[in-house]
């Protein structure tokens, strides 16, 4: 049975998604943040 690709989303996998982008977006400043403290 494939998936229907038009489906919404489900609440736990909405939030599943958001956790995923928070973890990135602190991941992306911590490096950055990291990057200019050694180069400075």
């Amino acid at each position: 049975m494939t998936p229907d690709p038009d489906r919404k989303p489900t609440k736990a996998e909405m939030r599943m998604g958001g956790r995923v982008a928070t973890v990135v977006l602190v991941l992306l400043a911590v490096f950055t943040l990291a990057f200019v403290w050694m180069a400075g």
